[in-house]
């Protein structure tokens, strides 16, 4: 049974726990740490009921049996704790030595578990093929990199190989990203099209739109402001544009392609050009860079609505619309700071 990311990342939580019993106010807080849109988004206790019964179904927790020990205040029902199974020890057959890169011998001696030494054979092939002489990038476009999963290294940072420092962020050169701010205005070469806002929905893409942003500006691209979207609060913060310096005359925005990837700019265009804003239009040129990729994820196929969502993607509406029914998404991640380097001319068509 695939688990979605959201079920793997309280299931490492769970395997974590010190207690077999784990109150759900832990595990709401771990979703929200895991996701910030869960914060503010009507569907969050939906989307971790859901990852819940998940684990459940897959042997990794029980939910209690009595419907007393469930809060009934809303809809769905959360129970006020889980428990993780007893944790067994089995006998293994010996496992062959592993000489380990002199960088991973501390994380060798803990590892214990295939799971472990599958991460280490990751990191070890990683590091063989040159990876520490790498930039440094967003934790999460590394993650996508190496596991096939860009929110796989927020669980695994929880576990002993990264909590007793034997694996770190820097050794996989990359590092974590703050919440940032809102926008930044980045000094450049004036469009004839008018200034423009670039926003992207994740902000480790953020990020690293910024960071190229700047590098090419300062070799003669355009200026521009770069904005983080906060997920689905896009559709109601696009009404702050008028409050930037200078003045936004266009609104581009890039992220991922799945159903709420599209339906979050397809409702702010709503919102802007309500307002009487710009219309928020696509990021073609990085889009086109997201499809090229080919970096996709398996999701729940979608019928009726893909149609709607995908038509705001213009040019390139039929292959989001054949992805969401297909049952695949692409994480804008792909896109990440080493390929935007490599490509930071599509910048000058945005």
């Amino acid at each position: 049974m695939t688990l979605t990311a959201l079920a793997r990342h309280l299931a490492d939580h769970l395997a974590a726990s010190a207690t077999q019993r784990v109150e759900i106010d832990v595990l709401y807080d771990a979703a929200v740490a895991f996701d910030r849109s869960l914060a503010t988004t009507p569907c969050a206790r939906t989307d971790i009921r859901s990852a819940l019964d998940e684990l459940a179904a897959a042997g990794l927790m029980t939910l209690p049996s009595s419907a007393g020990q469930f809060d009934r205040r809303a809809d769905p029902p959360l129970p006020l704790w889980v428990r993780r199974p007893v944790r067994r020890r089995e006998a293994r057959e010996p496992r062959a030595a592993r000489v380990w890169p002199a960088a991973l011998e501390e994380a060798g001696r803990i590892a214990d578990r295939e799971d472990e030494f599958a991460v280490l054979e990751t990191v070890a092939a990683f590091l063989r093929d040159g990876g520490s002489g790498r930039p440094s990038v967003p934790a999460r476009e590394r993650s996508l990199e190496l596991f096939g999963d860009e929110k796989r290294l927020d669980s695994l940072s929880l576990t002993r190989l990264f909590t007793s420092g034997a694996l770190t962020l820097d050794l996989l050169r990359c590092h974590a990203v703050p919440i940032p701010f809102v926008s930044q205005w980045v000094p450049g070469y004036p469009d004839s099209r008018g200034a423009a806002l670039l926003i992207a929905e994740n902000h480790h893409t953020y990020a690293s739109l910024l960071e190229v942003t700047r590098e090419h500006a300062a070799q003669g691209g355009f200026a521009r402001h770069v904005g983080y979207g906060t997920g689905s609060q896009f559709p109601s913060a696009v009404l702050t544009v008028p409050l930037l310096v200078p003045t936004a005359e266009r609104i581009v925005y890039f992220g991922d392609v799945d159903l709420k990837g599209l339906q979050i700019p397809a409702a702010a265009n709503l919102s802007a050009v309500g307002a009487g804003l710009p219309p928020v239009l696509p990021a073609v040129p990085l889009y086109e860079l997201l499809f090229a990729a080919q970096k996709t994820h398996r999701a729940t196929p979608v019928a009726a609505d893909a149609i709607a969502a995908a038509e705001w993607l213009g040019p390139l509406a039929d292959q989001a619309r054949q992805a969401l029914i297909d049952g695949y998404r692409y994480p804008q991640e792909a896109v990440g700071y080493e390929l935007l380097v490599d490509k930071q001319n599509v910048l000058d068509r945005i």
